[in-house]
């Protein structure tokens, strides 16, 4: 039995490969030029299209493409580390954007199968955030709109940084992502994006893009702020111990914040810095 089943699981993979090459084949081949029909399988990439005026292009998108509301309407081809390969040569697309996963098969899968696939890198810094809107509007032949919109994010992040320079001092902020301890070090945009605002990353010391760290940590570093994604005031206060802590001492916790705007790495970091900054000039 064992050996049968050895037998026909190679046979399956082929005959799937065999349904989808054959479906691409009958399609138009790939065209070259700027996409007219998008599938974009990462958020960030999604809000990117749409912000350089090509979200009417776009034909599929992720289960967690939520922004803007119009990206809820489009099809959904799963998530983006392993989206359903039938589904996206069905929307016969000419353009596939994608982030690069080293955990996933699907870019190799998608080359395969003759789709003209263009992966972007993660972002992990302001600059990177700069990168890879002119990647996408060049892959959707949108530079003038890239270079425009990265020209008003870097006009808004260096007034940001104007008005932080005012402030009569930087609080530590303790970035909780997730609980029980997830936070953000060094090397990412969100650290990046509080110290435009005028705050000082909690652990800015630690050079990664985000770390667990143990509850007894932030206890010892003692944050001016707390800016919570998930957990809410209640929750944290009743940490053990977490009582002692300033920020909850002088109710300096900022447990209703949009996260996606500090966390996606997207032209609405800008915003995310903004809206922090307000927060945090009002705790001056």
């Amino acid at each position: 039995m064992k050996r049968t089943w050895l037998i026909l699981i190679p046979v399956a993979v082929a005959a799937l490969a065999a349904g989808l090459l054959a479906l691409r084949s009958s399609l138009a081949p790939p065209d070259k030029s700027p996409g007219r029909r998008i599938v974009s399988l990462a958020p960030n990439l999604t809000e990117t299209l749409y912000a350089l005026g090509a979200g009417h292009e776009v034909v599929g998108v992720t289960s967690y493409c939520n922004y803007p509301p119009e990206a809820q309407t489009k099809e959904k081809v799963g998530d983006f580390i392993n989206p359903s390969l039938e589904k996206i040569v069905s929307l016969q697309p000419d353009l596939v954007l994608a982030e690069k996963w080293s955990s996933s098969k699907v870019s190799r899968r998608l080359s395969q199968l003759g789709l003209r696939l263009v992966e972007t890198v993660s972002p992990a810094s302001v600059s990177e955030i700069y990168d890879l809107t002119k990647q996408v509007g060049e892959a959707t032949g949108r530079t003038d709109e890239a270079g425009e919109l990265v020209a008003r994010m870097q006009r808004r992040i260096e007034a940001a940084r104007q008005r932080a320079s005012r402030f009569r001092y930087r609080p530590s902020v303790y970035v909780e992502i997730d609980p029980p301890s997830w936070t953000v070090g060094r090397r990412s945009y969100t650290s990046e994006a509080v110290s435009i605002a005028g705050g000082r990353n909690l652990f800015d010391d630690m050079n990664r893009p985000s770390l667990l760290v143990s509850k007894e940590t932030v206890l010892e570093k003692n944050p001016d702020v707390i800016l919570s994604f998930a957990a809410k005031a209640e929750e944290i206060k009743a940490r053990p111990g977490w009582s002692d802590i300033k920020a909850v001492k002088e109710g300096r916790i900022i447990d209703d914040f949009n996260r996606d705007l500090l966390s996606r790495g997207t032209f609405r970091l800008v915003e995310g810095i903004e809206q922090l900054q307000q927060r945090l000039e009002r705790m001056q």
